[in-house]
């Protein structure tokens, strides 16, 4: 430990020339997941030397090990997806199962009995239900590309609104302006910690946002995601910078076929309702909002090298406005006499407040109001003039309640857009 500790730089080059010289020997649970299994005989004991061939049913591509003096095998990053695994053993029959499901962040368990027999002779498993994840105790959730697209996603389909169906996540909340936040990322809070404790990665890389902690820097395209895991309790030893949320986001690859899709979604202030204080002569706010692209992949050598691309567009044309509530012209000048409750002068009672008496007639002297306080009145809206309309209709109020007022601005556009994935090796 101490020379780890004050040899840091060697520690890191040596580790740097390891993964170089045996990338099959290192594990990067955080991006991929794993194949584990046990293979015995009918008599439940241990298979040595067998051979096990895992291939991908998208891609083609294989890996193999061999199972050691105990029968056991384990084959580490292996990318998410459906799989085959193939046993085979001298004097055994040939084991085949069929879509086996490695997600990532997680070890699928896959045990064989084998069977005395010729190795042309082939038993083929079909797929069985999916059992308890019994080689790590995180408390993991998942969200597969097919619930990711096909979910109604709320906002500017950010896949991260879809967290408010995990237990222990707060629901979701965009925080910032564009500016600031241009990616429109979330931010939440998982099991009572604080939102800067979530740790964010993109295909291994840490997507934290150096300023702004809470958020992650960049979201990618709805449409690019295969997979997106949120771990929220009990880490694993490869789950670092996270106290609260780890999540892990898989970009979709290409594949042995040729696939894509396309999408155009519209908002418009056609569909939107009206605000309940907007006056009767006022349109509805413009707003037109829409947002376009797509994807494709597929192989550049089959069962090779893969490539894939993903393009998504976001145009929001909208006039900026709020709704805001200003005094009247009395209480410009201290009178609140419409009100019910009293306001009391600070100069009389005690410290502490007791004894204190209200303002005649609720009615604050001139000569007490503070020269800020008549300055702010001064630069508070008194009239507001609405565009685009003849004559506004009066605002009135309640007796003893503040008028609110809806100010519409000037338009503003903002777009972003998003590209992803360089050819992808097997």
């Amino acid at each position: 430990m101490r020379i780890l500790c004050f040899a840091s730089a060697s520690a890191a080059l040596a580790l740097s020339c390891l993964a170089l010289l045996h990338p099959a020997s290192l594990s990067a649970q955080s991006l991929y997941g794993s194949l584990v299994g046990t293979v015995t005989d009918a008599s439940n004991a241990a298979v040595p030397e067998a051979v096990v061939t895992v291939s991908s049913l998208e891609t083609g591509t294989s890996r193999t090990a061999v199972t050691g003096p105990r029968g056991n095998y384990n084959i580490p990053n292996v990318r998410n997806g459906a799989y085959t695994v193939e046993i085979r053993k001298e004097g055994f029959r040939t084991v085949r199962r069929d879509n086996v499901l490695v997600s990532v962040d997680t070890v699928a368990r896959v045990d064989i009995q084998m069977t005395v027999g010729q190795v042309s002779e082939s038993i083929t498993v079909a797929a069985t239900a999916a059992t308890l994840q019994t080689d790590r105790a995180e408390v993991r959730s998942e969200m597969t590309a097919k619930a990711i697209t096909e979910i109604p996603v709320s906002g500017q389909r950010n896949y991260q609104s879809l967290f408010i169906t995990v237990p222990g996540i707060s629901p979701p909340s965009t925080p910032h302006s564009v500016p600031s936040n241009p990616s429109r990322s979330m931010q939440w809070q998982t099991n009572g910690n604080n939102t800067a404790a979530n740790n964010t990665r993109i295909d291994g890389a840490s997507a934290t946002n150096v300023w702004l902690p809470h958020i992650a820097s960049y979201v990618p395209a709805l449409e690019s995601i295969d997979t997106v895991s949120i771990v929220t309790n009990t880490f694993d030893a490869d789950q670092g910078l996270a106290g609260g949320a780890s999540v892990n986001v898989t970009i979709r690859s290409g594949s042995n076929q040729v696939n894509g899709a396309a999408f155009h979604y519209h908002q418009g202030n056609w569909s939107m309702a009206r605000n309940v204080f907007l006056p009767s002569n006022q349109d509805i706010p413009k707003l037109v909002y829409n947002q376009f692209g797509g994807r494709i992949g597929g192989p550049i050598k089959k069962d090779k090298i893969f490539y894939f691309a993903s393009y998504e567009r976001t145009a929001d044309h909208r006039f900026a406005g709020g709704l805001y509530t200003v005094p009247t012209a009395p209480m410009r000048l201290g009178d609140l006499s419409t009100s019910s409750l009293p306001v009391y002068d600070p100069f009389t009672g005690a410290a502490n407040g007791e004894g204190r008496q209200p303002f005649a007639n609720n009615r604050i002297p001139t000569a007490r109001i503070h020269p800020t306080s008549a300055l702010l009145m001064r630069a508070c809206p008194r009239k507001i003039t609405l565009p685009l309309t003849a004559s506004p209709a009066p605002i009135t109020s309640p007796p003893g309640r503040l008028p609110s007022i809806a100010i519409p601005s000037t338009p503003s556009s903002t777009s972003t857009s998003t590209t992803a994935g360089p050819p992808t090796p097997a």
